[in-house]
């Protein structure tokens, strides 16, 4: 919103004071938002650039818009899965308490044995059910804004590359083109936040193993009880949880780090060979 209010206003106050302040003489063209070169027309005269500067801004809009509610539902739903995987350590952290550890002692078929193995059937299933539904639903979240997500990773590296270098050669020329360098700061964060949320799920799904291992299954016999269901639990929860698609490395910090260090080396290319 910010980044979209000033390239708006930017030019909105740059024809204000052309049309208030400035001095015949100093030959000013009216600004647009974006350059705009027609083949065999003048696109600053009326009622061209009035035209032009109407659709900038509803392009504008659009795109904020797109864009922001994207990243909003892409940011809202990962972090309710990973906040789903601190309900399971909470559940694993509770998964013994309350029951009665004599039983272990008792025949398998003894009704209060029964009873207690199956409170920890339920307890576990529950705990299996939400583990699954963060991965099922991290690979749909994945399936629908894969191609996206290929996209931001794809290109990232040559717009960061571009912004940067366009900011570059103007503080060579002695002047500070703000606004790319508010547009470079974006495209970063546009591709810092779901990589950082990736990174932040695949170390809280290695952390629920670690949670599974610590979860006090040593200090009761009621882990007799549940051993092959806590083995093949840690077992799966080695695998990580990941933001993956077809042609899409894993989204987490290393992957954002590797695109900017392509974008950089792209820039020190075009600012050697300029």
């Amino acid at each position: 919103i910010f980044i979209s209010l000033m390239y708006i206003s930017n030019t909105l106050l740059y024809l204000l004071y052309q049309s208030t302040l400035a001095t015949p003489d100093e030959h000013m063209i009216r600004p647009l938002i974006f350059p705009i070169w027609l083949p065999e027309d003048d696109p600053y005269r009326t009622p061209n650039y009035e035209i032009f500067l109407a659709l900038e801004v509803v392009l504008i809009f659009v795109v904020l818009v797109t864009f922001g509610l994207y990243v909003y539902i892409l940011f809202h739903l990962l972090l309710h899965y990973y906040n789903l995987m601190d309900v399971i350590l909470i559940a694993l952290d509770e998964l013994f308490e309350g029951l009665d550890e004599s039983v272990v002692v008792l025949p398998r078929k003894d009704p209060r044995r029964t009873a207690v193995q199956l409170e920890l059937n339920t307890r576990m299933a529950q705990i299996v059910r939400w583990h699954l539904s963060v991965f099922d639903s991290v690979d749909d979240i994945s399936s629908v804004y894969g191609p996206t997500l290929v996209y931001q990773v794809m290109f990232s590296s040559i717009v960061i590359c571009l912004m940067a270098y366009q900011v570059a050669e103007q503080l060579s020329e002695g002047k500070l083109d703000y606004l790319f360098g508010i547009l470079g700061i974006a495209a970063c964060l546009q591709l810092w936040i779901p990589c950082y949320i990736g990174t932040l799920l695949r170390n809280k799904g290695f952390f629920v193993g670690e949670r599974c291992f610590y979860c006090g299954w040593h200090e009761t016999p009621l882990s007799r009880l549940m051993r092959p269901d806590l083995i093949l639990f840690i077992q799966r929860t080695q695998r990580p949880v990941a933001i993956k698609f077809t042609g899409l490395p894993h989204l987490q910090l290393e992957t954002f780090s590797s695109i900017m260090s392509n974008a950089y080396s792209l820039f020190n290319m075009l600012r050697q060979y300029k």
